[in-house]
């Protein structure tokens, strides 16, 4: 762990192979001080690099997700999102969210999708590379037989 973290209580919020690694996503601290850290195994998994930390200054998780090259993306409450390329690379503020966004897929090349939920209403929305907005790319009615348990 950084130094300004050692000693700070961790949580694994999320962990997950993908093709060639382990990717974690780990919460150090507690309340408004908390910071996360994205952590990636080595080929060996004995060693681990860590992103610089995020501090979240009070706000909570929504969700988090990661990609297939390793990529993380996470999304907090106030319409915020923020992703981490992979190993040595910085979080990177998103543009405000779209409305209802429940995660964030990373795609590959640095590519985001936010799926984003109303009611029966599924919508995908694309953040291509350097865009400084999303763009609809699919909307999905969900046919869903409300009051029905059974």
């Amino acid at each position: 762990m950084p130094a300004a973290l050692a000693g700070q209580a961790v949580q694994v919020l999320r962990l997950t192979d993908t093709a060639n690694r382990t990717v974690a996503l780990l919460a150090a601290g507690t309340g408004p001080a908390t910071h996360l850290l994205a952590a990636w195994s080595s080929d060996s998994a004995s060693q681990w690099a860590l992103s610089p930390p995020l501090p979240l200054n009070g706000a909570g998780v929504v969700s988090a997700s990661f990609g297939p090259d390793g990529a993380a993306a996470i999304v907090l409450n106030g319409n915020r999102g923020e992703t981490v390329a992979g190993p040595g690379a910085s979080w990177r503020a998103l543009p405000p969210l779209p409305p209802g966004t429940a995660t964030l897929a990373p795609g590959p090349g640095a590519a985001l999708d936010a799926l984003a939920v109303h009611r029966t209403i599924l919508t995908v929305w694309h953040l291509a590379p350097g865009a400084s907005t999303w763009a609809t790319t699919q909307t999905i009615n969900v046919p869903i037989q409300f009051g029905s348990s059974a």
